[in-house]
């Protein structure tokens, strides 16, 4: 993200952790540790079998550092579109340090304030709840 601090350094044994845990989800296709791309992401691709066709490719993005920052991107691929949001944990001039960047485009005029445990496996949890309840709003529309 821009802006990042210099000397901010990459949780990697916790975010190999993260991928383990994605990696069992039956609604992820699969997981890239630190992909070419993305060198300080964990990216999962959800299984498209639980989104309608029209939706190409389904990704959670995520970064952690040692700092207690992170930023989880949660992006669907439409043939017309891109629908994304973010929760993130880092200094900014626009919101306090927790904050949620709202759908459909997750700009920094998207963001509210939000309060977000220490625990980066509980924010993964209400990560995955919102994925979930998003699977069925696409479903629903």
């Amino acid at each position: 993200m821009a802006n990042e601090p210099p000397d901010r350094v990459l949780d990697e044994p916790l975010l190999r952790a993260v991928a383990q845990r994605l990696g069992r989800l039956s609604h992820v296709e699969t997981v890239s540790v630190f992909p070419r791309e993305k060198p300080e992401s964990v990216v999962a691709t959800l299984d498209d079998q639980y989104f309608p066709n029209a939706l190409q490719v389904a990704t959670l993005e995520l970064r952690a550092y040692t700092d207690g920052a992170f930023f989880v991107t949660y992006r669907e691929a439409w043939e017309d579109r891109t629908w994304m949001c973010r929760w993130d944990r880092h200094e900014n001039p626009h919101n306090r340090r927790d904050h949620f960047h709202r759908p459909p485009d997750a700009g920094t005029s998207d963001a509210v304030d939000a309060n977000y445990p220490a625990d980066f496996f509980v924010v993964l949890d209400t990560v995955l709840d919102d994925v979930d309840e998003r699977l069925g709003a696409v479903w629903d529309t």
